[in-house]
């Protein structure tokens, strides 16, 4: 989480052109996270039920990213996960640090609600993914860790590019 606290307030909540800002991409972090969450302190049977049986194998990490990275070339978009707008608030930092900690927690919460699951109930159950369809719960977990890095990495790209030289970072010494 280093990345969203070491960008500037000003920068964090300014958009990239038509792009999300900084903000908005932490915000839909944690949107498209929240739902996995929920899912996973369903009982098993419960998903099975919803979402079908898983093929009893899941697609490799690296598999499953080309698909994601072939879905958004095919024009993916976040749809419903997308952030909705917001006004700037009063206190940049403190709604930065906020936003942050909420994220933090999202995933917090994500890795405790996959500890009790088993190694083969992550390939046996299901949940939809609006880009790829449906996905064992082991491919949404490889889902959600390369989807946090894509973002990171656009954000960083877009910080480096905008013209300042120091990409709008900001280094702080704790």
């Amino acid at each position: 989480m280093g990345l969203w606290l070491g960008i500037e307030p000003e920068r964090f909540i300014r958009r990239f052109g038509e792009s999300w800002s900084a903000a908005d991409t932490v915000r839909h972090l944690i949107k498209s996270t929240v739902p996995v969450t929920r899912a996973l302190k369903l009982p098993r049977l419960v998903l099975r039920a919803l979402f079908g049986q898983g093929r009893g194998q899941s697609t490799p990490y690296l598999d499953l990213v080309a698909s994601y990275r072939a879905a958004l070339a095919a024009g993916g978009k976040a749809g419903r996960f997308s952030p909705s707008p917001c006004r700037a608030p009063a206190n940049a930092r403190a709604w930065q640090e906020s936003l942050v900690a909420e994220c933090q927690s999202a995933v917090l919460a994500l890795s405790a609600a996959v500890e009790p699951w088993t190694e083969s109930d992550l390939d046996r159950c299901r949940l939809p993914h609006p880009l790829l369809g449906k996905l064992t719960i082991r491919e949404m977990l490889f889902f959600t860790l390369y989807h946090y890095e894509h973002h990171r990495a656009i954000v960083a790209g877009r910080l480096a590019s905008d013209g300042r030289g120091d990409g709008g970072l900001q280094i702080r010494i704790l």
